[in-house]
């Protein structure tokens, strides 16, 4: 599997198929994640993937773009899901919501080493606020 193989199946199989026994073997034991997430192994990346799914349960991400240089991969994705619990103190909307990230990744011998990716929180609490809003007719 090429780099950007790797950084494919990590989101289709993590995140739009929620296959979490498929991801695992793409991480090292001691995957690094150096957004506020904070994984340091393999095992808190999935724990990570399990909590979000939990959050956004139809989640589906779309890669706009990779870009691959030398050992690291960079991507530009859109993430899409229905807010279904309470997130970042904002109760469930049950609204869909949509938000752009990018991430970087760290491959060697096939395997995800590490990772640096920041959601925009503050406007993921935004957004969120507003349809809170809305669905609470104010």
């Amino acid at each position: 599997m090429t780099n950007k193989q790797i950084v494919t199946e990590f989101f289709v199989k993590g995140y739009n198929e929620n296959d979490f026994d498929a991801v695992m073997p793409l991480l090292t034991d001691d995957y690094y994640d150096h957004s506020p997430a904070c994984a340091r192994s393999a095992s808190d990346a999935i724990n990570i993937l399990k909590i979000v799914n939990n959050i956004f349960p139809d989640m589906m991400v779309e890669i706009i773009d990779l870009i691959e240089e030398n050992n690291k991969v960079v991507g530009r994705f859109i993430f899409r899901a229905t807010h279904s619990t309470e997130f970042m103190g904002v109760p469930a909307t049950n609204k869909e919501i949509e938000w752009e990230a990018i991430e970087i990744f760290r491959i060697d011998n096939g395997k995800i080493v590490e990772s640096w990716g920041y959601w925009p929180d503050l406007e993921i609490k935004e957004k969120l606020q507003k349809l809170s809003e809305v669905r609470e007719g104010l």
